[in-house]
Formats: C-alpha cells, sequence, structure tokens
C-alpha cells in the first residue's frame, strides 16, 4: 500500500496533481507514495517525498487522475531521473526535481566477418 504524505501547499505552485511515485530508495528498499506533482512557475516539475532518494536515480511517476489513462482510470506511469533539491523539512520530507528520462537509442551490432 503506497504511503501518504501530509500534503503542502506551496505559494510558487501554478497547478499539482496527485501522483503515485515508485522506485527504490537510497537504502535500495522499493517503495510507492502517493505525493503532489508540483508543476511551478519556472517549469521545473517537483514533487515532496517521505521516502529519501538519491540524486540521479530512477523514479516512476504515475497521475492519479486526469488524461492518459487506460479504461481503468489508472494512468501509466513514466520512468523519472530524481534530483534532490533541498534538505528535509521538519515532517522529514524532500523536494525533489523529476526529469522525464529519454529513451536511449539501441545499439546496433554489425557483425564483421574476416575474410
Amino acid at each position: 500500500m503506497p504511503a501518504e504524505c501530509a500534503v503542502d501547499t506551496p505559494t510558487s505552485v501554478i497547478e499539482a496533481q496527485a501522483v503515485e511515485v515508485s522506485g527504490w530508495d537510497a537504502e535500495g528498499q522499493f517503495f510507492v507514495e502517493i505525493a503532489d506533482l508540483d508543476l511551478g512557475e519556472s517549469g521545473a516539475t517537483t514533487a515532496r517525498l517521505c521516502h529519501c532518494v538519491a540524486s540521479g536515480s530512477l523514479v516512476f511517476v504515475r497521475l492519479l487522475h486526469g488524461r492518459n489513462q487506460d479504461a481503468d482510470g489508472r494512468g501509466y506511469p513514466t520512468p523519472n531521473e530524481a534530483h534532490v533539491t533541498e534538505a528535509p523539512d521538519a515532517t522529514g520530507r524532500r523536494r525533489i526535481r523529476l526529469t522525464p528520462c529519454q529513451p536511449r537509442a539501441a545499439e546496433r551490432r554489425t557483425l564483421v566477418t574476416k575474410r
């Protein structure tokens, strides 16, 4: 069952959406957490998590309501790179910046034959 944290309301947020964030925390333990995805004025996408994740780690973000949902009303998780942007607050939550991961081009290996 996903962990839930108290919701905070930053003043610089234009829009916040409920999301499920999952991945491996800094200790290597898999987690699933409900958080608000904040789309700030600067265009940065951030979330505040109870779980400690390392900068550069891979997390999956799934919208809980809104567009891009299948017939069951569930969105598809998208891979993001997490970057810790501040120290933990009084409740232990850390704000992380989320950068969408781009698919890597598959390497084509050519077989070289000697003649």
